[in-house]
């Protein structure tokens, strides 16, 4: 019987150490696994920090030109600003001065109203005088004396 116990354990530790070289066989595929992932991740892990690094550089120009164009902006703004203020003056101005020339010509206006009414009259006048001079001269002309003949034509004086 110490044989079959000698042969038994024999048998027995043959199944361990197969089951352990099985084991370690697949602890070695396990770590030539684990081994390829940490090698894909290290490389991963690099190509991000790149990445990351040239994002970094990216970020910081576009920070850049950010405030380059703020200062351009504000710049713009304040010219505009500037100009909008002036414009706006010189159009007050410009209505003042409108507002000006509307009441000269409203003036001129009432003056020439006034200055038409006057040679109305005038040639008004003129033509009585005229009439009266002609009866005159016709009495005159009776008498012998010889009067001033006025001529009634009014004169083309453009109104």
């Amino acid at each position: 019987m110490p044989d079959r116990n000698l042969a038994a354990e024999l048998s027995l530790l043959a199944t361990e150490v197969d089951s352990l070289a099985k084991a370690l066989v697949q602890a070695q595929a396990e770590l030539a696994r684990e081994r390829e992932h940490r090698r894909q991740a290290d490389s991963q892990a690099e190509e991000l920090r790149q990445q990351l690094r040239q994002a970094r550089r990216r970020a910081k120009a576009a920070e850049q030109e950010l405030v380059k164009v703020g200062s351009s902006a504000e710049a713009a703004a304040h010219r505009a600003e500037v100009n909008g203020r002036e414009l706006r003056a010189r159009l007050e101005q410009a209505q003042q001065t409108n507002e000006v020339l509307r009441h000269e010509v409203a003036q001129t206006e009432n003056e020439r109203r006034a200055l038409e009414v006057n040679l109305r009259e005038v040639l008004a006048n003129l033509r009585h005088a005229a009439q009266k001079a002609g009866s005159s001269h016709v009495a005159s002309s009776s008498t012998g004396d010889e009067g001033t003949v006025v001529s009634a034509q009014r004169p083309d004086d453009g109104w």
